[in-house]
């Protein structure tokens, strides 16, 4: 079945995660996808631990993705490209702002070839502005985002996420603008070029954060896993493990109340609003500690989804992926590559009814469709093939 995307052409510079991302979800979405890497291949194959030149880090953001290698650089490996892009709809890049221009490939030249062309360039902080030459990284935006100072300990440092949610964020982002772009061009017959920041995208997750501060002048510090306006919710601990409670409203804290063993609080004034339970969030806490540390995981969980309150065990990765619900809803799947090799990747994230996405394609080998695609698709003599490849412009 082919997905919504089907027919779309996408051509991935991207590096590392944020721009490879954001092609990653355009091809699970049924749009075919080059990868065009330098003729070493992508900095990401380096990392370890790796199968081949397929480390995990290049896995999770280059399935459904078709290699070709090509030095930019050169003059005929640029010519290659503009032929490339002639009958492309999307190019995705991650670049820092004014390479492309450097590499003689700005939105200017590409829009000149082919007016359709939709850009996607996703950068530390955008393609101008008083930072936008910096380098940055995931960790960047979210330090300078604002994120890192409301993660953690409120007794502790400032910590990063447990993931890079700067960069899937803003791939995301890229993706959605995409899309945007292209349902544009419908209308109008022309593409654009979209411009996607990791710092914008960290700021927009912010919560109340902004204009908690602007219009009140409160600065929200760490909670660790507790919540700016309910309680309880958080972590607690049990005779084996942990489990992470979100009582939101009235009736889930009675129901937490009487878990837990404490059937007065349905009668304590103090406890009747989400106010008066904020304020005395640490008697609350310390008595749902008492009861969950004298129970074990699996008991807990069956008191409290008995009575209907939101938890979950804080799982580890190996209780992740044997998890029914992710599995019922194939968010892991196995794809082989060319060489036989099975590789477990994370499945497709959107599900539609009617025209869903697909892991249709391992990532690629380094270089992996270049035969397929310079001689069969671009019609190039199999002499000019050996010669670029032996000159190392493809």
């Amino acid at each position: 079945m082919a997905g919504p995307l089907d027919g779309y052409k996408v051509i991935d510079l991207g590096r590392f995660i944020a721009g490879p991302f954001c092609a990653l979800l355009l091809g699970d979405m049924g749009a075919e996808v080059i990868k065009v890497e330098a003729p070493e291949g992508d900095d990401g194959r380096r990392m370890k631990p790796a199968i081949g030149d397929l480390s995990t880090y290049f896995m999770i953001s280059n399935r459904n993705k078709r290699s070709i290698t090509l030095n930019l650089k050169h003059p005929r490996g640029k010519q290659i490209f503009f032929d490339l892009i002639k009958d492309a709809d999307v190019v995705v890049e991650n670049f820092r702002p004014g390479v492309m221009e450097r590499l003689g490939l700005g939105y200017s030249v590409l829009r000149e070839l082919n007016p359709r062309l939709v850009l996607v360039s996703v950068t530390g902080f955008g393609q101008d502005g008083p930072y936008a030459m910096r380098p940055a990284f995931d960790s960047v935006a979210q330090a300078m985002g604002g994120l890192m100072n409301q993660t953690g300990d409120p007794n502790g440092p400032p910590v990063t996420a447990g993931t890079w949610v700067g960069d899937y964020g803003a791939g995301t982002y890229a993706a959605f603008g995409a899309v945007l772009a292209l349902l544009n061009r419908e209308k109008t017959g022309l593409g654009q070029h979209v411009d996607v920041a990791l710092l914008d995208a960290v700021f927009s997750w912010l919560r109340t954060s902004a204009p908690d501060y602007l219009l009140f002048g409160i600065k929200h510090s760490r909670k660790g896993n507790r919540d700016l306006y309910r309680c309880p919710v958080g972590t607690f601990p049990t005779s084996n493990g942990f489990i992470y409670i979100t009582a939101t409203t009235s009736e889930q804290f009675y129901a937490v109340a009487r878990v837990s063993g404490h059937p007065e609080w349905l009668d304590d004034p103090r406890f009747s609003t989400e106010v008066g339970r904020l304020a005395n969030s640490e008697e609350i806490t310390k008595s749902i500690s008492a009861w969950s540390s004298s129970v074990t995981t699996d008991e807990a969980l069956a008191q409290l989804i008995g009575a209907d309150v939101p938890c979950a065990p804080v799982a580890d990765i190996e209780q992740v992926v044997n998890n029914p619900q992710l599995q019922h809803r194939e968010q892991i799947v196995k794809v082989k590559t060319e060489s036989g090799q099975e590789l477990p990747l994370a499945g497709v994230t959107v599900k539609l009814s009617d025209t869903p996405g697909s892991v249709r394609l391992a990532p690629p080998g380094t270089g992996e469709y270049n035969k397929e695609f310079y001689c069969e698709r671009m019609g190039m003599a199999e002499a000019e093939y050996e010669e670029l490849l032996q000159q190392g412009i493809i």
